[in-house]
């Protein structure tokens, strides 16, 4: 510790004690909001302690100045005698070693630097230190990677307003910083696979353009954080089918449409899979008795699907007594029974057992004694549901998403109605989760980027996609399927996924979220300072630091717009003409 970085002293005219103090400025010396302060105290019979600390709030005061007036008097007319002092509010973030004293008054107060605040920031005892934006003095603020990657925690939330907080933004930023150094991540960065929803506009369809807007203040940030400042290397884009595109399938996306692949299910896939459950998402249902019923056709339906001869995905409905063993290469449809081979085709051959044409009762076998009203419910549902995403399920050749033809994995899903959206985060996690499940280890890594959380996992009511992202939130550490998800206000998403994120980062907030239980992991100086924050400015609270950090990050050099494309990344479009 140097004069040089000397800033004031541990003021004496009132309490100091073991979570904050307050230091007067020395006249030529400055600190300003999450700056890091460094105090030394010898202690008797202890010997010298390092309190560190974090500034969180600045002031300045004539001293000697009694009425409001005499400000006048002494800064314009110099008639009363008065001192400016200026102090700053310290919260301590570290004791060295844990000798839990208060700082004595009167103590040099120096900034820390280099070693010093390292310490400060703990960055000296994570194992696996990995950037995630940088600090107020210019230099990187680390998390401590184990938290994240699920050895000690997993999990992110990131909160804030829309358009100003920067939630996709930020999380695209944590995903570089953590694919762009494997020499950190260690063996969890081999085969690590990342798959984002696109659930807005198209700006993620552009990670892998460089943008034209990145300059050299931006490129220096990169460079500070030790991170070529590059679009994403590795990238795969898909889309579901265009709606009433005939045979021609072509991605439903506006802005782009090369280097995107289309996905679809196929019936059987559908029934294998036991997609149903995420056709049926409303967080109201469970309040009746339609989970009951569609519980059983679920059941029913891996009885008596049958694949068709000759047509690759197609099922028919056949009761198991009837099956065949020449069935076993595919069956031949018999007059009476209806071909699967979309969605509307499926809800028909259902409603032949639920609803018969010819107003018969149900059939015990696929509604149990589910009342006429509950299975009336639950058609008039698959009815709704099959206009909504009846599209996505088609017979053919399978177009499943395949997560191992690249480390990012973008689902653009942005133009479907709400509950096909819900269909395709529920199928896909479903699908990623059970993968894990099966091979029981928690390497390779898995990460799931979900937007607009509150919509998949509400606080109110309950649903199997919600039940899925809790169990994912509870277990998915150990298997190592992390999720970062994001949403304007963290007091309207399930408890249960919240808690058990690790890390936590909100942008700006607004004035009455920000006094919600929810943040109560920020100071009362930081929740007043998240309701201006700037775009690119977060405060991330990680359990390896007692106080939360604001953090910076750079602009990205990526796209985000088909605007922001550079010119020369799009090519000549006249070469070969």
């Amino acid at each position: 510790m140097t004069d040089a970085s000397r800033v004031g002293r541990v003021l004496g005219s009132q309490h100091t004690n073991t979570q904050e103090f307050r230091i007067v400025l020395e006249d030529d010396e400055y600190v300003q909001l999450d700056d890091l302060i460094v105090v030394r105290t010898d202690v008797p019979k202890a010997g010298e302690v390092a309190t560190y600390g974090v500034v969180t709030e600045v002031e300045a005061i004539y001293e000697g100045a009694s009425y409001e007036s005499d400000t006048h008097r002494v800064a314009e007319l110099g008639i009363l005698p008065a001192a400016k002092v200026r102090s700053a509010q310290v919260a301590v973030t570290r004791v060295d070693p844990e000798t839990w004293v208060s700082p004595d008054p009167g103590q040099i107060a120096s900034r820390a630097t280099g070693a010093e605040r390292a310490k400060a920031l703990y960055t000296d005892e994570m194992t696996r230190p990995l950037p995630v934006g940088l600090s107020r003095d210019g230099e990187p603020a680390y998390a401590d990677l184990d938290f994240f990657d699920g050895r000690k925690g997993g999990h992110m939330s990131i909160s804030g307003i829309s358009g100003v907080a920067t939630k996709t933004s930020y999380a695209l930023f944590f995903l570089r910083m953590l694919t762009a150094n494997p020499q950190i991540l260690g063996e969890g960065a081999a085969n690590l696979r990342v798959l984002i929803f696109n659930v807005k506009g198209e700006d993620l369809l552009w990670l892998d353009k460089p943008n034209a807007d990145f300059d050299d203040e931006a490129a220096e940030g990169w460079a500070t954080l030790g991170v070529a400042p590059e679009p994403f290397p590795s990238v795969r884009f898909w889309a579901p089918p265009r709606r009433r595109s005939a045979d021609v399938i072509v991605p439903d996306t506006g802005g782009r449409q090369e280097g995107v692949d289309v996905f679809t299910w196929t019936p059987r896939e559908f029934v294998d899979e036991e997609l149903l459950r995420y056709v049926l998402t409303d967080a109201s249902d469970n309040r009746n008795q339609i989970p009951f019923v569609r519980e059983r056709v679920q059941q029913q339906l891996r009885r008596f699907a049958l694949d068709v001869a000759g047509e690759p995905g197609a099922i028919v409905l056949r009761n198991p007594a009837d099956h065949d063993e020449a069935d076993a290469g595919g069956a031949r449809p018999e007059p009476h029974e209806i071909v699967v081979r979309d969605l509307p085709s499926l809800v028909d051959a259902i409603a032949s057992f639920l609803e018969p044409e010819n107003g018969g009762e149900p059939d015990y076998v696929w509604g149990g004694k589910a009342s006429g009203g509950t299975i009336a419910a639950f058609m008039r549902r698959m009815h709704y549901a099959s206009n909504q995403l009846g599209h996505l399920i088609r017979a053919g050749e399978s177009r499943r998403i395949d997560r191992a033809k690249a480390s990012i994995t973008v689902v653009a899903i942005q133009n479907l109605a709400e509950l096909a959206q819900r269909f395709v985060v529920g199928a896909l996690l479903n699908e990623t989760f059970k993968q894990k499940e099966l091979s029981g280890e928690r390497l390779p890594l898995s990460v799931v980027v979900l937007d607009e959380l509150n919509k998949y996992a509400p606080r109110q009511g309950d649903s199997p996609l919600k039940d899925m992202l809790i169990d994912i939130a509870q277990r998915g550490r150990s298997l190592g399927v992390l999720l970062v998800g994001a949403q304007q206000t963290a007091s309207r998403v399930a408890s249960e996924v919240l808690e058990n994120a690790a890390i936590r980062v909100t942008g700006r907030l607004d004035s009455a979220e920000a006094e919600r239980a929810e943040y109560g992991w920020m100071l009362p100086s930081t929740r007043a300072r998240a309701r201006l924050l700037k775009p690119g400015t977060m405060v991330l609270s990680q359990p390896a630091i007692p106080v939360p950090l604001v953090v910076q990050f750079p602009f990205p050099p990526w796209a985000t717009r088909k605007e922001e494309v550079a010119r020369d990344a799009e090519g000549d479009p006249f070469e070969g003409l």
